[in-house]
């Protein structure tokens, strides 16, 4: 194995390379569990529900917009089925006028 010589002590290169990764590994840890990490993560939290919190008020304004949308069509439905029906009466008693018309037509053709 490499030996390195540092001052008066002889340290191999897996025993600094574990000394380092122990340190980085601790430095990690702090830094992640910190104060201003936590207030980090706390803040992308807040972000994410706020951002929930306007897609439900669009989708909620979406939703109030299409009910305004289906209640007037229904009052125009009822509107125009009520306007069909006065016509469809309108159009019977006029075929039956029609009818007695051509009769009382015929009838004076003849006389």
């Amino acid at each position: 194995m490499f030996s390195i010589s540092i001052s008066d002590n002889n340290y191999t290169i897996l025993e600094i390379m574990s000394e380092n990764l122990t340190t980085i590994i601790i430095t990690l840890i702090t830094l992640l569990f910190s104060g201003g990490a936590w207030k980090f993560y706390e803040m992308l939290v807040k972000r994410k529900a706020e951002k929930r919190k306007e897609n439900k008020s669009e989708q909620t304004i979406f939703r109030d917009d299409l009910m305004t949308r289906v209640d007037k069509l229904e009052s125009d439905k009822e509107e125009c089925m009520s306007s069909l029906l006065k016509i469809s009466t309108e159009l019977a008693s006029l075929k039956t006028k029609v009818e007695y018309l051509e009769k009382e037509n015929e009838r004076l053709k003849y006389k």
